[in-house]
């Protein structure tokens, strides 16, 4: 599994939106365990203004220092978990996301050592956990919420143990499974009604926020 990642990870080169000041990224940490690979994921504390209690990758937003947005992924998995960017192998990106408060994310993914000891921050982190790649390709563990609004949209669910893992999180799991496994689950990802959120954040300009305020108010 992990040489058809590598390969895969390696030949791919997702589309970059260059116009949208607002940005972020994420680290997809990936290790390997008793011969599975696993991702390492935390849980945000429930002190939070933002995103209190939810299931992420380690990431956040663009610091006025960061030279690129790997530079910022890997800033701030050493700030949330101790992570050191030294020790973090990256095998590739996958496309850019955009978050429910218009930020652009770009995610990398990296290969981490087994060994290593998370430190969480305790400001930001509530805790850290990881979760088998194959457990995201089983039955059973994945339930699909559909919103009717002006614009329809899925939203996707992973139940592992006590931990809910939804949302964007989830959104770049499947898409990461996509492109580095060729794994395509029996359920719909994208909801047909809607361009997929790749094409819509290749789309999105910073100008577009007001109008998409304006619609939401509507709803």
């Amino acid at each position: 599994m992990l040489k058809i990642l590598r390969h895969q990870l390696s030949q791919y080169s997702p589309p970059e939106n260059q116009h949208t000041r607002q940005r972020a990224s994420v680290l997809i940490p990936i290790f390997e365990k008793e011969s599975r690979l696993h991702f390492l994921l935390t849980r945000r504390s429930s002190k939070l203004r933002s995103h209190s209690g939810q299931v992420s990758f380690p990431g956040g937003k663009r610091d006025e220092s960061d030279q690129h947005d790997l530079d910022t992924a890997l800033r701030e998995a050493h700030e949330e978990i101790g992570l050191l960017p030294d020790s973090v192998a990256i095998l590739g990106k996958i496309d850019q996301i955009l978050s429910r408060n218009f930020l652009l994310v770009s995610p990398y993914v990296g290969m981490i050592p087994s060994n290593f000891v998370p430190q969480p921050n305790e400001f930001e982190i509530e805790s850290v956990f990881h979760v088998p790649l194959d457990f995201f390709m089983k039955e059973g563990h994945h339930f699909l919420q559909e919103y009717q609004t002006k614009r329809p949209y899925f939203v996707h669910h992973f139940y592992y143990k006590d931990y809910d893992i939804w949302g964007l999180t989830a959104q770049l799991i499947l898409r990461f499974l996509e492109i580095g496994l060729n794994y395509i689950p029996p359920y719909p990802v994208h909801h047909p009604k809607n361009p997929t959120w790749m094409e819509q954040s290749q789309l999105f300009r910073d100008e577009h926020i007001p109008k998409i305020l304006e619609g939401w108010q509507s709803i």
